[in-house]
């Protein structure tokens, strides 16, 4: 086996932005909100292609995105035990200047420059959610919502190849609508040393991104971004936290993912098939001791299991923990000291297959100091 130089590949990126947000009471029953969002993204990807360690041609492509939103919400209580808000959000963003050039360095090379067309969009997600509390500490939740995604700078104009798999852009791409509901229950007990959560949801997403696998060969995976037609997503999430006294806190999540596609007109093999990189379980664990004068120390644990890097579920990632520790103490006023452990024991696990597998970081350690301001006890 060997391997050799394919590409060489920077992506400089520019982003600017800004926010508001305005809030205003009335009397005791309502609480209104509304703001706008505007973003600006100019990113380009710039690479140096290379043929059996020869460096053959040079590509650039990418441009801008602009994205505006603006959203109100309305927090209406009823009573002392119930909750309506009711929200919605309107966005419109646009590509523009978008090319992608490529250059050839050797006489048998061919130029190859593509102007892609302007594109906008619009999009309307609205939300309502109603919270209803119950007997003693209980709470009851439930909402309803829709939301979308533009394709990004990346995934329209960038193309990659990682190992022996290829991934091209797609500049058609549309953006991802997402309708969906979740329910649940959260309540505490024991004088409030024991909360737990339960929640259960269900959403439905049209054309999502993925990466769509188009040929395979022995020495070479095509893949491109394309729209997945429709996946479903359906699951719950438990989470409980008990404070064992007031240094001491232990807490653990787990959460049950079903995520298929079940729809695709352009390849009804892959109906029924698993979204790629998303576990059906998720498991995570907590250990926290808090002492201001002394001593933060947090063991942190996550589970994942099986799950498939490619659209086709014939690259399995396998099931794999890690466990993270940190360690923290005040050494002044503002200053704290810390020691940042990941991966403590230094586990080997796949986070992509190209199909040779690509490995997660192995233990990594990081100390350092922090800096508080204003200087407080």
């Amino acid at each position: 086996m060997s391997e050799s130089l394919t590409n060489i590949q920077k992506v400089p990126a520019q982003e600017v932005g800004i926010d508001g947000q305005w809030t205003h009471v009335i009397g005791k029953s309502h609480t209104l909100i509304a703001g706008l969002n505007l973003l600006e993204v100019m990113g380009t990807s710039e690479e140096q292609i290379f043929y059996s360690a020869t460096h053959i041609a040079n590509s650039v492509s990418g441009r801008q995105q602009r994205t505006a939103g603006i959203f109100a919400e309305d927090v209406f209580r009823i009573g002392q035990n119930w909750t309506l808000i009711a929200a919605a959000r309107f966005d419109h963003w646009a590509n523009f200047n978008g090319g992608s050039f490529r250059t050839p360095l050797t006489p048998s090379g061919v130029a190859v420059n593509k102007i892609f067309p302007d594109r906008t969009g619009n999009a309307f997600s609205p939300r309502l959610s109603v919270m209803r509390s119950l007997r003693g500490t209980l709470t009851a939740t439930a909402s309803v919502y829709r939301a979308f995604r533009a394709p990004t700078l990346n995934e329209l104009y960038r193309s990659f190849r990682v190992g022996n798999a290829l991934t091209q852009n797609n500049a058609a791409l549309k953006a991802e609508r997402l309708t969906g509901g979740e329910a649940g229950l959260a309540g505490t007990g024991f004088q409030e040393k024991l909360s737990v959560r339960g929640t259960f949801f269900w959403t439905e997403t049209s054309n999502p991104v993925a990466n769509v696998t188009l040929t395979t060969t022995p020495t070479l995976i095509t893949r491109q971004r394309q729209n997945l037609g429709h996946t479903r997503s359906r699951g719950v999430e438990l989470d409980a936290v008990g404070r064992l006294s007031s240094s001491w806190q232990v807490s653990g999540g787990y959460a049950f993912t079903d995520s298929t596609v079940i729809s695709f007109p352009a390849d009804n093999s892959l109906v029924g098939l698993r979204v790629p990189q998303v576990a059906q379980h998720q498991f995570t664990s907590e250990l926290r001791y808090w002492n201001p004068s002394r001593l933060m120390l947090t063991l942190q644990g996550r589970f994942v299991g099986l799950q498939f890097d490619d659209d086709q579920n014939s690259l399995p990632l396998g099931i794999f923990g890690v466990l993270n520790l940190l360690l923290a103490r005040n050494l002044y006023r503002g200053v704290q000291g810390f020691i940042d452990i990941e991966n403590v024991l230094n586990t080997r696990y796949a986070v992509g297959r190209t199909p040779v597998p690509t490995l997660g970081p192995p233990i990594l350690f990081r100390i350092g100091v922090r800096l508080a301001y204003p200087m407080q006890k």
